[in-house]
């Protein structure tokens, strides 16, 4: 998708706040708002009924006048509309941006947690193939798990069912033959995720149990897109093939008060205009489309008195190419 509303094109920031990961498992990347305009008007009043019998003389009882009828819905303006639009579009954004900003510890349940164990890489043509083992702890072995990953351009979807911890640790597949995950695994023996990415994008897994009472959510990024300065780093994370979204995600930026950064592609440059938590993390999403450019390079820099990191990456049509 490329977004290109009014409020964000060229580059426009937003600042994240925080949902659930309940409200954002289901479909972030997917989610769409309809655009709808509703109007609410108050019914025509006939009469009223008081315990009396019903007058029946229809001529007593108040006539109905054009003034009662609900008004025509307004029609929105050209400008109107693409203001809506720009709005709806900086809630989607948004709400991508925050669950990719989240998932990891954040999303996991208190006790639980997931780690992705790479066990092989190899190249296979122009891709590297990396495979990764599961280790999570605060499941018991009676719970049966489900596994779900968030890949670029699609909707979180559950990979398989029927996955149990054993007593290393480690993710398996359950015995139990209605499991999916016995389509693809022998019984008791490791699951394995095997991916081929681009620079900058992140393997993303969950485990949960049916209920969601329990979830070890992990996050990875094998070829990142970072920069470190004197004890301050930035890193470029996709949100999307192409990086029509990105997120930037910045530490160690502890000098709230003289820090400052932003984006410059093709001239323009536009401002981070939030402010560092107090531990130094930072969090933007950025959509980097220029009026007249279909590809490009943009470069982030944020500084404080103490650090000045930069980091650039390549956007638009066809630049997305896994490693």
């Amino acid at each position: 998708m490329r977004f290109s509303s009014v409020l964000l094109a060229g580059g426009a920031m937003l600042s994240l706040c925080t949902v659930s990961f309940a409200q954002t498992a289901t479909d972030p990347a997917a989610s769409t708002v309809q655009n709808t305009q509703t109007t609410t008007a108050a019914p025509a009043t006939f009469g009223t009924q008081s315990g009396t019998p019903a007058n029946t003389n229809t001529g007593s009882m108040p006539g109905l006048h054009l003034q009662d009828l609900p008004s025509d819905p307004h029609t929105l303006t050209p400008e109107e509309k693409a203001a809506q639009e720009a709005e709806l579009q900086r809630i989607r954004i948004q709400q991508i941006a925050v669950a990719m900003n989240k998932w990891g510890p954040e999303d996991s349940t208190t006790g639980n947690a997931l780690t992705l164990k790479e066990v092989n890489r190899a190249k296979v043509g122009d891709a590297t193939q990396i495979t990764y083992q599961l280790q999570a702890t605060g499941f018991t072995p009676d719970m049966k798990l489900n596994l779900l990953r968030w890949p670029l351009n699609s909707a979180i979807g559950t990979v398989m069912d029927g996955v149990v911890i054993n007593a290393a640790g480690i993710a398996v597949c359950d015995e139990a033959v209605t499991s999916s995950c016995t389509k693809v695994v022998k019984p008791q023996a490791p699951v394995e995720v095997t991916v081929s990415v681009a620079k900058g994008e992140a393997v993303r897994l969950a485990l949960t149990t049916g209920d969601k009472k329990h979830i070890a959510a992990a996050s990875l990024v094998p070829f990142p897109i970072r920069s470190e300065d004197r004890g301050c780093s930035l890193e470029i994370i996709r949100g999307a093939k192409d990086d029509e979204l990105v997120l930037v995600r910045g530490d160690g930026f502890k000098d709230v008060a003289n820090f400052n950064g932003g984006s410059e592609s093709f001239g323009e440059k536009h401002p981070i205009t939030g402010k560092p938590t107090a531990d130094g993390h930072i969090a933007v999403a950025i959509t980097p489309w220029v009026q007249g450019h279909d590809a490009g390079d943009t470069v982030i820099y944020a500084q404080t008195s103490t650090c000045s990191p930069t980091v650039s990456f390549h956007w638009g049509k066809d630049t997305y190419k896994v490693e």
